[in-house]
């Protein structure tokens, strides 16, 4: 087990590396970029959250309430395939790319008291744009500018999760925010202009401590006695995000040379998370999930200041999942796949001029197993944001996640 524990802690480095290379979309130049609601392939099949779910087969680090039925040890590594076509009213261009989304680990300490750990690294906003164009004029000559920006900021978390009396499930995490976003302008002149090339790239690094408090209820259709082949559960979660402290720095490049200057040490004030969720499970088969997600953007504060194109987030989603759970454990791999629907409607936390920026979403997901506890996660996400409107940009996305789960027998005490 210490080599595999070795693996893993090498894994996560490596991955904690990997996880500033996040990219995102055009407006996540505003405020500290778009913010990421799922990291595996299971919760974008059914519209990105999910809450009130608890799978002993699974383990992620939205909500930590739902580590409690965990029966083995359980790995997860995560990636995504985001593509987009943006366009306005003169042009469009396509972008895609692939990125590390999440690493976690989870295995259960008590079972009878739901007791479980995990320890996991997730991405949680992302920064990415490039806009370049070309400019003529009298006085300058000709000239290009581009504005590009890229950067991530990502959440190590160790958690536990545990049942109460009234079979309710809570979870707890504590959780260190850190990474970096940048920010680079430039005029680059033709080689026979009278100017040199100006830059200024400005940088920010971001670092602080949350948590996580979240609550799974037990099944309240039990209150009722008309339990036998369905259950019924609510959620809460509130992801208590930290004020981060944030290192600053602008880098200008002119004639004279490099220079570096204002470097000093600020506030970013990031608003909690609220999720509400619920969910309904009947004849061992067939779950239905409704969740709503809120976020106060509009208190969103850098240096002090309140950004004018921020606003409250707001989220819906939906989802169907079928997965069999009357089979065995030595099932077929086609009898055991199990199949998700989603649909979602965001009203982001962008606002220009009183237009307001929102997404709308289509999701899918399958589950494939292998062996006899491990399985891999598909799922893909098809959608609309923002609109052409008052020279904006709207996106046109095909995003794709894809999830390896694997499970181990840990901590078993040996016969003697």
């Amino acid at each position: 087990m210490n080599k595999k524990i070795n693996y893993l802690v090498l894994i996560l480095f490596l991955a904690f590396d990997l996880l500033f290379a996040q990219t995102g979309a055009i407006y996540s130049r505003f405020g500290i970029g778009d913010i990421l609601n799922s990291n595996t392939a299971r919760r974008m099949g059914f519209g990105e959250l999910g809450s009130a779910v608890i799978d002993k087969d699974y383990i992620d680090g939205y909500n930590p309430a739902s580590w409690t039925e965990l029966e083995f040890t359980r790995f997860g590594i995560s990636a995504k395939y985001n593509s987009a076509n943006f366009s306005d009213n003169n042009s469009s261009a396509f972008h895609s790319d692939v990125l590390f989304s999440g690493f976690i680990i989870g295995f259960p300490i008590q079972k009878d008291l739901g007791i479980s750990a995990a320890i996991g690294l997730i991405p949680v906003t992302s920064l990415s744009y490039d806009i370049s164009k070309n400019v003529k004029d009298d006085v300058l000559g000709d000239y290009s500018e581009k504005f590009s920006g890229s950067g991530s900021l990502s959440k190590v978390f160790i958690g536990t999760s545990f049942l109460i009396p009234t079979n309710t499930s809570i979870g707890l995490s504590l959780e260190y925010y850190t990474g970096a976003n940048n920010y680079l302008s430039y005029q680059n002149f033709a080689s026979d202009a009278d100017y040199e090339d100006v830059s200024y790239e400005t940088k920010y690094k971001f670092r602080g401590m949350g948590s996580t408090i979240s609550a799974i209820s037990g099944n309240i259709l039990n209150l009722f006695n008309t339990s036998e082949n369905s259950s019924l559960r609510l959620s809460v979660l509130a992801n208590i995000t930290p004020d981060l402290t944030t290192d600053t720095s602008i880098v200008a490049t002119t004639s004279i040379g490099e220079i570096e200057n204002l470097i000093g040490e600020t506030k970013t004030v990031m608003p909690t998370k609220y999720t509400l969720g619920a969910s309904f499970a009947w004849d061992k088969k067939y779950l239905i999930l409704f969740d709503y997600m809120f976020q106060p953007w509009s208190k969103y504060q850098f240096n002090g200041k309140y950004d004018p194109n921020m606003k409250d987030l707001v989220k819906y989603s939906l989802g169907f999942e079928y997965k069999d759970k009357t089979l065995g454990m030595h099932a077929s791999t086609s009898e055991s796949i199990s199949y998700r629907f989603g649909i979602s409607y965001e009203e982001t936390q962008y606002t220009f001029n009183g237009i307001n920026i929102n997404q709308y979403s289509l999701h899918s997901g399958i589950t494939i197993p292998f062996g006899d506890i491990n399985m891999i996660d598909f799922a893909i996400a098809a959608g609309l944001r923002g609109t052409i409107d008052n020279n904006l940009i709207k996106e046109q996305f095909l995003n794709a996640a894809f999830t390896l789960t694997l499970g181990e027998l840990w901590f078993v005490r040996e016969d003697r």
